[in-house]
């Protein structure tokens, strides 16, 4: 019954062929992990970019705000975290068990996988910081970028990249 009432709304066919339900649950899956990985990507760009250096220059004066926009930021964050690794799964599982998986598809998952892993880890121990830059000299103020609000937002454009990389091999797999 339901199969045959999606035949009839319009907007059916943008998804796939007039009532093929499972494709328009993949484009919505599609469009979720983009959406994720947007707001990810975002939210990491406005802390590393915007609040961190205001920060620098200005400890106290953005102590407030900063206390503020913590617990809608964390939000923001876990929501995404929630919606990449749910919609992640599903994509990942509807493209290995395809006919069109191929290796060069698989290798580049396994880093896109390890990155974001990565990435999830460093929201963790910046958590249990509790969002306080950490005084550092020498070697590690050197490398604090691999380590910090810096290194989530490189990371989330890496990973990005790398979803296009796979999309593209994908396309080139289907087409052969």
């Amino acid at each position: 019954m339901i199969l045959g009432m999606t035949s009839e709304i319009p907007l059916a066919a943008v998804f796939g062929e007039v009532g093929d339900l499972g494709d328009g649950l993949l484009v919505l899956v599609q469009w979720l992990h983009a959406l994720g990985a947007v707001a990810w990507i975002g939210g990491s760009a406005f802390f590393a970019l915007i609040v961190r250096p205001v920060q620098r220059v200005d400890p106290d004066g953005i102590g407030q705000f900063v206390g503020r926009i913590t617990g809608p930021y964390r939000e923001l964050v876990d929501a995404s975290i929630v919606t990449l690794v749910v919609s992640g799964l599903v994509l990942m599982f509807e493209r290995l068990t395809g006919d069109d998986a191929t290796v060069a598809y698989f290798v580049v998952l396994s880093v896109k996988l390890v990155l974001a892993g990565w990435m999830f880890y460093l929201v963790w121990s910046l958590r249990r910081a509790g969002f306080v830059p950490e005084a550092r000299s020498g070697v590690t103020q050197r490398l604090s970028w691999l380590f910090g609000y810096n290194a989530l937002l490189a990371g989330g454009v890496i990973v990005f990249l790398l979803a296009g990389v796979l999309q593209g091999i994908f396309e080139t797999a289907i087409s052969s």
